[in-house]
């Protein structure tokens, strides 16, 4: 019944949280993550966002807000009341519906009303020798699931292969205060998701982890900005300093740029000369100068 569910997540947040408090005070806090496996484990290197969920101080018990590292809230969860086990994801500040969630004692799911071919999943328990886990599937094929101590999100290849398996930390989510609804989410968005991190953390937030451990106080994880690829500006061609047309200019250089004419023949031209008598007919001479 969702009237008994909403209230009995609460109790066993609270005992989780009590329990997490004294076992990380004892120093055993191996305890809360034991587990034994021969899986690969890939390290979560270059995450790229970071994120605070917190409780919002107006309305602790109906509302939760998602922050970026900059101070932006990006989305709310909310419910209509503290007796109702059914969040609603939202984006801010257009609120657009992202999700249904339901942190119930007996079901815990979630439904995405933005991603094609990805409705209803469900989060699954699993408890043994990898670990106490919460696991989920999406569309890609692969396991994923959040652990208990180590708060990590990993992507598991090969699930079950012994030294086969490959176990890819792609989120982790870490206790900002102690005994406060103040988690810091931090995921590698090339890998997963940014919204299903989000969704499926917030879950195991409100069902799975508590509020007990040992904050460290090393502030917010440092994400660097991405940097933007060097703009390229088109060189424009300088155009060439022109002089005015002069023609006799231009006459000049094409006179002087024209090959030689040959030089005349050295040779005088012979004169001609005709001489006419009356009873006679026309000689011609030829003499030369």
């Amino acid at each position: 019944m969702p009237i008994v569910e909403s209230p009995a997540i609460y109790v066993q947040s609270v005992l989780t949280t009590i329990a997490t408090y004294f076992i990380q005070h004892a120093y055993v806090k191996p305890i809360i993550d034991l587990h034994s496996t021969d899986a690969n484990f890939i390290p979560l290197d270059k995450p790229t966002k970071a994120l605070h969920i917190r409780r919002d101080n107006s309305s602790r018990q109906t509302k939760v807000n998602v922050f970026d590292n900059k101070g932006d809230k990006l989305y709310t969860i909310e419910r209509e009341s503290a007796s109702t086990p059914t969040w609603s994801m939202f984006t801010y500040p257009h609120r657009h519906e992202v999700a249904t969630i339901r942190a119930g004692f007996f079901l815990k799911s979630f439904d995405f009303h933005n991603k094609f071919g990805m409705q209803h999943r469900v989060l699954e328990r699993e408890n043994g020798l990898s670990g106490r886990l919460r696991t989920f599937y999406l569309n890609d094929g692969y396991k994923y699931v959040w652990t208990r101590g180590s708060k990590f999100l990993e992507r598991v290849t090969n699930p079950g292969g012994n030294e086969e398996e490959t176990r890819e930390r792609i989120a982790k989510v870490r206790l900002m205060r102690q005994r406060k609804f103040d988690y810091e989410l931090v995921v590698d968005e090339n890998k997963v998701d940014l919204e299903v991190a989000i969704v499926t953390g917030f879950l195991c937030m409100m069902t799975f982890w508590g509020m007990g451990d040992i904050t460290e106080t090393v502030g917010p994880t440092y994400i660097p900005e991405p940097q933007a690829a060097p703009e390229v500006k088109a060189v424009e061609p300088v155009a060439a300093k022109q002089e005015p047309v002069i023609i006799e200019k231009v006459i000049e250089r094409i006179i002087e740029k024209a090959p030689a004419a040959p030089e005349a023949t050295k040779e005088p031209i012979p004169n001609i000369t005709l001489e006419v008598q009356a009873d006679d007919d026309a000689d011609v001479i030829i003499e030369k100068a």
